[in-house]
Protein backbone atom coordinates (compact mmCIF):
# COMPACT_ATOMS: atom_id res chain seq x y z
CA UNK A 1 0.00 0.00 0.00
CA UNK A 2 1.02 3.60 -0.28
CA UNK A 3 2.03 5.59 2.76
CA UNK A 4 -0.99 7.86 2.30
CA UNK A 5 -3.53 6.96 4.97
CA UNK A 6 -7.14 8.05 4.53
CA UNK A 7 -10.18 7.75 6.87
CA UNK A 8 -11.29 4.21 7.75
CA UNK A 9 -7.68 3.19 8.18
CA UNK A 10 -5.80 1.57 11.06
CA UNK A 11 -2.19 2.18 12.09
CA UNK A 12 -0.35 -0.41 14.20
CA UNK A 13 2.59 0.57 16.43
CA UNK A 14 4.51 -2.40 17.84
CA UNK A 15 6.47 -2.62 21.08
CA UNK A 16 10.11 -2.59 22.10
CA UNK A 17 12.42 -4.84 20.11
CA UNK A 18 9.49 -6.12 18.06
CA UNK A 19 7.95 -5.87 14.64
CA UNK A 20 4.43 -6.03 13.10
CA UNK A 21 4.72 -9.79 12.57
CA UNK A 22 4.93 -10.60 16.28
CA UNK A 23 2.35 -11.95 18.70
CA UNK A 24 -1.31 -11.17 17.83
CA UNK A 25 -0.53 -8.51 15.21
CA UNK A 26 -1.09 -10.75 12.12
CA UNK A 27 -4.40 -12.01 13.53
CA UNK A 28 -5.66 -8.51 14.41
CA UNK A 29 -4.52 -7.16 11.06
CA UNK A 30 -6.64 -9.82 9.35
CA UNK A 31 -9.62 -8.90 11.53
CA UNK A 32 -9.40 -5.26 10.46
CA UNK A 33 -8.92 -6.28 6.83
CA UNK A 34 -12.18 -8.26 6.98
CA UNK A 35 -13.91 -4.99 7.90
CA UNK A 36 -12.37 -3.26 4.87
CA UNK A 37 -9.71 -1.30 6.75
CA UNK A 38 -6.44 -0.48 5.10
CA UNK A 39 -3.62 -1.27 7.50
CA UNK A 40 -0.30 0.52 7.94
CA UNK A 41 2.08 -1.36 10.24
CA UNK A 42 5.59 0.12 10.02
CA UNK A 43 8.70 -1.21 11.70
CA UNK A 44 9.62 1.57 14.13
CA UNK A 45 13.25 2.73 13.94
CA UNK A 46 15.77 1.87 16.66
CA UNK A 47 12.94 0.27 18.61
CA UNK A 48 15.23 -1.53 21.06
CA UNK A 49 15.42 1.85 22.79
CA UNK A 50 12.13 3.67 22.06
CA UNK A 51 12.62 7.40 21.60
CA UNK A 52 9.68 9.78 21.46
CA UNK A 53 11.38 12.25 19.09
CA UNK A 54 12.77 9.54 16.80
CA UNK A 55 9.35 7.93 16.48
CA UNK A 56 7.64 11.28 15.85
CA UNK A 57 10.09 12.25 13.11
CA UNK A 58 9.75 8.85 11.45
CA UNK A 59 5.95 8.73 11.55
CA UNK A 60 5.51 12.32 10.43
CA UNK A 61 7.91 11.89 7.50
CA UNK A 62 5.88 9.10 5.87
CA UNK A 63 3.29 11.41 4.29
CA UNK A 64 0.55 9.85 6.37
CA UNK A 65 -2.78 11.56 7.06
CA UNK A 66 -3.62 10.37 10.57
CA UNK A 67 -6.92 12.20 10.86
CA UNK A 68 -9.80 9.89 11.88
CA UNK A 69 -7.68 6.71 11.84
CA UNK A 70 -7.75 3.93 14.44
CA UNK A 71 -4.44 3.81 16.30
CA UNK A 72 -3.42 0.48 17.85
CA UNK A 73 -0.31 0.28 20.00
CA UNK A 74 1.30 -2.39 22.15
CA UNK A 75 3.55 -1.68 25.15
CA UNK A 76 5.91 1.17 24.20
CA UNK A 77 3.93 1.43 20.96
CA UNK A 78 0.85 2.19 23.06
CA UNK A 79 2.87 4.79 24.94
CA UNK A 80 3.73 6.26 21.55
CA UNK A 81 0.01 6.53 20.76
CA UNK A 82 -0.39 8.68 23.88
CA UNK A 83 2.64 10.78 22.93
CA UNK A 84 1.16 11.42 19.48
CA UNK A 85 -2.23 12.40 20.82
CA UNK A 86 -0.69 14.80 23.31
CA UNK A 87 1.05 16.75 20.55
CA UNK A 88 -0.87 19.80 19.30
CA UNK A 89 0.25 19.05 15.74
CA UNK A 90 -1.40 15.63 15.72
CA UNK A 91 -5.04 15.39 14.55
CA UNK A 92 -8.03 13.88 16.29
CA UNK A 93 -8.43 10.15 15.66
CA UNK A 94 -11.39 7.80 15.59
CA UNK A 95 -10.10 5.48 18.31
CA UNK A 96 -7.00 4.65 20.34
CA UNK A 97 -6.43 1.01 21.28
CA UNK A 98 -3.77 0.66 23.97
CA UNK A 99 -2.63 -2.91 24.58
CA UNK A 100 -0.31 -3.49 27.54
CA UNK A 101 0.36 0.24 27.67
CA UNK A 102 3.64 1.26 29.30
CA UNK A 103 3.15 4.24 31.62
CA UNK A 104 6.20 4.19 33.90
CA UNK A 105 9.45 2.37 34.55
CA UNK A 106 8.67 1.04 38.02
CA UNK A 107 8.76 -2.63 37.05
CA UNK A 108 11.35 -2.53 34.27
CA UNK A 109 13.83 -0.69 36.46
CA UNK A 110 13.80 -3.70 38.80
CA UNK A 111 14.31 -6.34 36.12
CA UNK A 112 17.64 -7.57 34.77
CA UNK A 113 16.30 -8.09 31.23
CA UNK A 114 16.09 -4.33 30.62
CA UNK A 115 18.97 -1.90 30.22
CA UNK A 116 19.35 1.08 32.49
CA UNK A 117 17.76 4.17 30.92
CA UNK A 118 16.41 2.06 28.04
CA UNK A 119 13.12 3.98 28.16
CA UNK A 120 14.30 7.38 29.38
CA UNK A 121 13.50 9.04 26.03
CA UNK A 122 10.10 7.42 25.60
CA UNK A 123 8.06 9.41 28.10
CA UNK A 124 7.09 13.12 27.96
CA UNK A 125 9.32 15.12 30.26
CA UNK A 126 6.41 16.63 32.20
CA UNK A 127 4.24 13.55 32.23
CA UNK A 128 1.06 12.83 30.30
CA UNK A 129 -1.53 15.57 29.94
CA UNK A 130 -4.66 13.47 30.22
CA UNK A 131 -7.00 16.38 29.50
CA UNK A 132 -5.32 17.04 26.14
CA UNK A 133 -5.19 13.34 25.25
CA UNK A 134 -8.88 12.88 26.07
CA UNK A 135 -9.87 15.51 23.50
CA UNK A 136 -7.91 13.81 20.70
CA UNK A 137 -9.82 10.52 20.24
CA UNK A 138 -13.48 9.59 19.99
CA UNK A 139 -12.91 6.30 21.82
CA UNK A 140 -10.23 4.80 24.06
CA UNK A 141 -9.77 1.07 24.64
CA UNK A 142 -7.31 -0.35 27.15
CA UNK A 143 -6.39 -4.04 26.99
CA UNK A 144 -4.19 -5.27 29.82
CA UNK A 145 -3.15 -8.49 31.52
CA UNK A 146 -3.99 -8.46 35.21
CA UNK A 147 -0.58 -10.00 35.94
CA UNK A 148 1.57 -7.99 33.51
CA UNK A 149 5.16 -8.26 34.82
CA UNK A 150 6.39 -5.18 32.94
CA UNK A 151 3.59 -2.60 32.81
CA UNK A 152 1.54 -1.85 35.90
CA UNK A 153 -2.09 -2.97 35.67
CA UNK A 154 -3.10 -0.41 38.29
CA UNK A 155 -1.64 2.41 36.17
CA UNK A 156 -3.78 1.29 33.25
CA UNK A 157 -6.92 1.23 35.41
CA UNK A 158 -6.27 4.84 36.43
CA UNK A 159 -5.46 5.96 32.87
CA UNK A 160 -8.64 4.35 31.56
CA UNK A 161 -10.67 6.18 34.18
CA UNK A 162 -9.03 9.51 33.35
CA UNK A 163 -9.79 9.13 29.65
CA UNK A 164 -13.25 7.64 30.02
CA UNK A 165 -11.96 4.58 28.20
CA UNK A 166 -13.10 0.99 28.22
CA UNK A 167 -10.84 -1.40 30.11
CA UNK A 168 -10.60 -4.99 28.87
CA UNK A 169 -8.82 -7.14 31.44
CA UNK A 170 -7.16 -10.35 30.23
CA UNK A 171 -6.90 -12.80 33.12
CA UNK A 172 -3.38 -14.24 33.44
CA UNK A 173 -2.46 -12.59 30.13
CA UNK A 174 0.94 -11.31 31.22
CA UNK A 175 2.26 -8.70 28.82
CA UNK A 176 -0.08 -9.97 26.07
CA UNK A 177 2.61 -11.46 23.85
CA UNK A 178 3.17 -14.90 22.36
CA UNK A 179 5.56 -15.60 25.23
CA UNK A 180 2.48 -15.51 27.45
CA UNK A 181 0.42 -17.56 25.02
CA UNK A 182 -1.45 -14.60 23.53
CA UNK A 183 -1.70 -14.78 19.74
CA UNK A 184 -5.29 -13.54 19.44
CA UNK A 185 -7.35 -10.92 21.30
CA UNK A 186 -11.00 -11.89 20.74
CA UNK A 187 -12.00 -9.95 23.86
CA UNK A 188 -10.89 -6.77 22.07
CA UNK A 189 -12.51 -7.50 18.73
CA UNK A 190 -15.81 -8.37 20.45
CA UNK A 191 -15.90 -4.88 21.98
CA UNK A 192 -14.86 -3.20 18.72
CA UNK A 193 -17.66 -5.03 16.89
CA UNK A 194 -20.17 -4.00 19.54
CA UNK A 195 -19.10 -0.36 19.15
CA UNK A 196 -19.23 -0.47 15.35
CA UNK A 197 -15.51 -0.18 14.69
CA UNK A 198 -15.41 -3.69 13.21
CA UNK A 199 -18.04 -5.43 11.11
CA UNK A 200 -20.31 -7.71 13.17
CA UNK A 201 -20.60 -10.10 10.22
CA UNK A 202 -16.92 -11.10 10.36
Amino acid sequence: MSDTIRPNQVVFLHGTGGDPGDHWWPWLRAEFAKSYYEVWAPVLPDNDKPNQETYWNFLMSRGVDFEDVVLVGHSSGATTVLNLLMDDRFPRVRAAVLVGVFLNQNLTSRREDFEKDQFVDLFPKNGFDWNVIKRKADNFYFVHGDDDPYCEYEDTVKASERLGGELITIKSGGHLTSRFGIVELPQLTAVLKHDGLLDENH
